[in-house]
């Protein structure tokens, strides 16, 4: 978009470069899909875009997060339950 900016951070280089190269992507699927838009308009956009995937990866990983203690504790059942019925102790190492 014509803009330099100059990018601080504790990061690989190579890192930072992978996130400004999504920004710029995302700016120009932007400004290709809407061509009257200003930089502003077409910034917040990205912006805004970029806020919603995040809220829905965030969304993504608290259900895979829930499944996993779900899972996690009818395994804990099964294996209490089955050591129950051997009558194995069970015990930590």
């Amino acid at each position: 978009m014509g803009q330099g900016v100059s990018v601080l951070s504790d990061a690989a280089d190579d890192h930072v470069l992978k996130i400004v190269q999504h920004i710029n992507n995302k700016a120009e699927e932007i400004k290709l899909a809407s061509k009257n838009l200003t930089t502003l308009n077409i910034i917040l956009l990205v912006a805004l875009n970029l806020a919603d995937e995040l809220f829905r990866l965030r969304g993504e990983k608290e259900t895979i997060c829930s499944q996993l203690e779900d899972r996690s504790e009818e395994l804990i059942h099964l294996i209490d339950r089955k050591g129950k019925e051997e009558n194995i102790p069970l015990r930590c190492a």
